[in-house]
């Protein structure tokens, strides 16, 4: 019998060396279809968005077995909707529940801060991530934002 992963979320910062490694795999897979249309390079140079720092926003550093597998994060923290940003696990620890878990953490942020919903939006060709995100109960909204690479927006009721 296979013992199960340590699984461990940290707090961190777009700065960290770690979280720079995930990112720049998460931009290529979510705009790789897009590759000539966004400059993936420059975005992967600009790392995570400073608005995940406190105090409206949070950076989470997903570990397992103490390698870093994942990233995510929660932003404007100081209003009654949160947004999900840049939720990303890698292919190699894909199908063991950190990317559930990861949101699952992310939303118990935000309803820490008083938050009563959360929102997120996505590219159609994500089949995975909308898939975690339609099981944690996460339905399709119009858009609330213009992000030209987002196709998908979606909203859940936290309680």
């Amino acid at each position: 019998m296979q013992d199960s992963p340590e699984i461990k979320l940290e707090l961190t910062t777009p700065e960290d060396p770690e979280v720079l490694g995930l990112y720049d795999a998460f931009i290529r897979e979510a705009d790789g279809p897009l590759e000539y249309e966004v400059d993936i390079e420059a975005e992967i140079a600009a790392g995570p968005s400073a608005e995940l720092v406190a105090p409206n926003g949070v950076l989470l550093l997903a570990r397992v077995d103490g390698a870093p597998a994942g990233i995510g994060g929660v932003r404007h923290l100081d209003t009654d909707v949160a947004e999900v940003k840049s939720m990303f696990v890698s292919p190699t620890h894909r199908g063991i529940g950190l990317g559930r878990r990861l949101l699952a953490e992310l939303e118990q942020t935000a309803i820490r801060h008083g938050c009563g919903a959360a929102r997120l939006d996505t590219s159609d060709y994500l089949t995975e991530a909308i898939g975690l995100y339609r099981a944690a109960g996460y339905r399709e909204v119009p858009a609330y934002n213009s992000n030209p690479k987002a196709s998908l927006w979606f909203e859940r009721a936290l309680d």
